[in-house]
């Protein structure tokens, strides 16, 4: 059997199949391996009880996620993964191959992801090639879930919403400063915490305020991940995450303004990823 992971951040689909095809699909909490401590891997892992039965008939894990750049992570994942499915190999592989692998038809293209995170590489079929380097929800992560909660949560913080906005939000996800700094510099995984905002613009998207601070951020991510590559203009981008299918006909617009060609919108890669393992050698 081979099990088959493409992780974000924020979730993760998994796949189980077998020649006959496949036998069991689920979602779970996402797993940013520059994130999670090894306690945290060493309990969640056996927590998946709908693969405990099949455990030892496992015997390939291609594992997809955010934060494998660490690689001592990577290592003590690995380790914890061994320990559960003894008889699998195990391939960890980055969620920016998983997005590339999940979009390639024969072509070479840039692919974007826009999800919780963001990043962007260039991929022939064989090699992933990054010009700007990915840097995390802190000091970059440009257009993605995360960068846009957080501005949405700053402009209702600092009261810059417009009053029809700011009663809106106050509805829905009424927050003091206190707890949003405990949940930025405190608690864990403040990137899902920004990004769980995200709903709040989609439903809101007509409003100038929010179009404009959409627009903004998906400007800098072009500017900082598209544009910063020379051949941008001589391949096709293809747009991976649910930030970017949820906005599409926006960043559709902002890429024609820049003259770069879209290809595709995908919002799971998952579909992408079991055609890769299971119908390519």
């Amino acid at each position: 059997m081979i099990l088959i992971v493409e992780s974000g951040s924020t979730k993760a689909d998994w796949i189980l199949a077998d020649p006959r095809g496949v036998q069991l699909s689920f979602t779970s909490k996402g797993w940013n391996l520059g994130l999670l401590k090894e306690s945290e891997m060493n309990s969640r892992v056996p927590k998946l009880s709908q693969l405990i039965p099949f455990a030892n008939k496992i015997l390939e894990i291609h594992f997809y996620a955010p934060g494998v750049a660490l690689e001592a992570s990577v290592i003590c994942f690995k380790k914890v993964l061994e320990n559960t499915f003894k008889n699998a190999i195990i391939h960890i592989e980055s969620d920016m191959l998983a997005a590339a692998r999940s979009v390639y038809k024969q072509t070479p293209l840039f692919v974007s992801i826009l999800g919780t995170g963001s990043n962007t590489a260039f991929y022939d079929g064989k090699v992933l090639l990054q010009n700007t380097p990915s840097l995390g929800y802190i000091l970059g992560d440009e257009g993605s879930g995360s960068c846009l909660g957080k501005e949405l949560l700053k402009a209702y913080l600092y009261k810059t919403l417009p009053n029809d906005l700011y009663l809106s939000f106050s509805k829905l996800h009424a927050i003091s400063k206190e707890k949003a700094l405990e949940s930025t510099y405190i608690l864990p995984n403040p990137n899902r915490f920004f990004a769980a905002y995200v709903p709040f613009l989609v439903a809101h998207r007509n409003h100038l305020f929010i179009e404009s601070l959409i627009k903004i951020q998906f400007e800098s991510y072009i500017k900082t991940h598209l544009l910063s590559n020379r051949s941008i203009h001589d391949y096709s981008v293809a747009f991976v995450g649910s930030v970017a299918f949820l906005f599409q006909d926006l960043i559709r617009s902002l890429c024609t303004k820049h003259q770069i060609k879209v290809s595709s919108f995908c919002q799971y890669p998952l579909n992408g990823l079991c055609n890769y393992h299971l119908i390519l050698p």
